[in-house]
């Protein structure tokens, strides 16, 4: 096997199984699993990347106390209701 083989198993496979696994662990999964499944799959990537995360992760997203709603952290305001909430 040689480099462009080598070069195009990374792009085609590697690419999205990084990708599917770092979306995955910015939304509170799995990444492994995740990863793991993108990687074969692409479309996998586009299923983690659209699907909303149930619970507050620090840093990356953040649970309304008025709503219930999550959304980015790095927002001042819930986008649903509009409270402001306090920087942690």
């Amino acid at each position: 096997m040689g480099f462009s083989e080598y070069l195009f198993v990374i792009a085609f496979f590697g690419v999205p199984g990084v990708l599917g696994g770092w979306l995955a662990h910015t939304r509170g999964k799995n990444p492994l699993v995740w990863g793991l499944l993108s990687a074969p799959f692409p479309f996998f990537v586009l299923i983690i990347w659209f699907q909303k995360p149930t619970a507050e992760i620090p840093g990356y997203f953040r649970k309304c106390p008025s709503c219930g709603g999550v959304y980015p952290w790095k927002l001042n305001a819930c986008k649903y209701c509009g409270v402001e909430t306090e920087q942690k």
